[in-house]
């Protein structure tokens, strides 16, 4: 959130995307076939948010570039995941 706020004027035609709640699978083809690069970060699965059969089936020519870093965490969840072992 920091740096899309730092960054916002610079790239404020080139950048869209969602924030927070994922997006409705009409909404996730819209970012999809919109864009020339995509980037998910999130704590769950990507595939957890598109049905497969759906994704396969799309055409997005114009989209280059796709990252995917799913089951992301936090230095904080990963501190309490840690703390929380050590007594097991």
């Amino acid at each position: 959130q920091k740096i899309l706020e730092k960054y916002r004027d610079l790239f404020k035609l080139q950048w869209e995307g969602v924030i927070g709640n994922a997006p409705s699978q009409a909404e996730w083809e819209q970012l999809l076939t919109n864009c020339s690069a995509f980037l998910f970060y999130g704590m769950e699965r990507f595939m957890s948010h598109v049905l497969l059969n759906w994704l396969v089936a799309m055409n997005i020519p114009n989209c280059r570039l796709v990252i995917l870093l799913d089951l992301v965490r936090s230095q904080q969840r990963h501190q309490r995941t840690a703390n929380s072992d050590i007594h097991k």
